[in-house]
Formats: C-alpha cells, sequence, structure tokens
C-alpha cells in the first residue's frame, strides 16, 4: 500500500507543469533513476542514487500531502539542489578524511545536520530514518529533513 501512494505521489509530481519551477527536483530524480537502472553502477554510486531518489520520493509524497495534493516546483527545486550540495559536501570531506576516526566524525556531523533539521515532523520513523538504521548505508540521513537548514547547519559547522 505504502508502495502504490509513493508511486502516486512520484506520477503527480512528475505531472507538475514546468512552468512551475521543478527542474532541479526532476533532474536529480531522472539522473539517479538512470544510476539505479545501469547494471554497470559501482556499489556505492547506486546506493547513493538510492539515497536520493528515495529521498526526492518521500518530499514530493509528503510535500503533496502538506498541500492538499499540490506542491510547490520551486519548493521541490530548492530542497533537491540543498540535498545535492549536502550530499556533495558530505562525500567530499568523508573521502578527504584518511583516518577511520576523523571519517566517523563527519559521519556524526552530517547525521545530526539532517536528524536536527526534520521538514515534516513525520510520525512514520520506520520509513523516515530507513537508511540511519541500515548500518551498510553510505548515506545515514533521515528522509524527513529540510535540506536547506541542513546544508546551511553543515556549512556553519565546517566554519
Amino acid at each position: 500500500m505504502k508502495t502504490r501512494l509513493i508511486t502516486l505521489a512520484m506520477a503527480a509530481c512528475m505531472g507538475i507543469g514546468r512552468a512551475a519551477g521543478q527542474e532541479v527536483f526532476q533532474q536529480v530524480v531522472d539522473t539517479n533513476k538512470l544510476i539505479i537502472e545501469d547494471p554497470s553502477a559501482s556499489g556505492a554510486a547506486l546506493s547513493i542514487a538510492q539515497f536520493k531518489y528515495t529521498a526526492m520520493q518521500y518530499l514530493c509524497t509528503m510535500a503533496i500531502k502538506a498541500g492538499n495534493g499540490q506542491a510547490d516546483g520551486s519548493f521541490l527545486d530548492r530542497q533537491a539542489q540543498a540535498m545535492n550540495n549536502f550530499i556533495t559536501g558530505y562525500l567530499t570531506e568523508l573521502t578527504a578524511e584518511k583516518e577511520s576516526k576523523k571519517q566517523k566524525e563527519v559521519m556524526i556531523r552530517y547525521w545530526k545536520a539532517s536528524a536536527d533539521n526534520p521538514l515534516f515532523g513525520d510520525k512514520d520513523t520506520e520509513t523516515t530514518r530507513a537508511f540511519t538504521t541500515d548500518p551498510t548505508s553510505i548515506t545515514p540521513f533521515s528522509l524527513d529533513t529540510n535540506w536547506e537548514l541542513a546544508d546551511s547547519a553543515r556549512k556553519e559547522k565546517n566554519k
């Protein structure tokens, strides 16, 4: 049932007119879907793409619920851009650190930035924390994240 709801919400998001924005959101969805469907994609690339794609599905579904059946395209674009910036910053910092202790500090800092900045206050933590509770996840972040605030928080901690 939940899968059907997500599929319907994604279909609705795909149908939001380009005039209303949503170019960045759609690019993130399309790019990551291609990676997921690519049989030659590396495990790391696949894991990251799966998180981004799932995060955009979740964002769209919840935005439609919050907007009484409609999602603001510019809102989706801003969140998608901020999520990309957040994850790019995370991966850049993570790979720059050579010591596992320092890598763990980076992971915790970014995890906190995600966890401390919820967007919808969703009580369904089984869904929202699916990537945080998976010990193999490269991207241990909450799906219920205000990516603009989380990206700002991670930048502040870098100063």
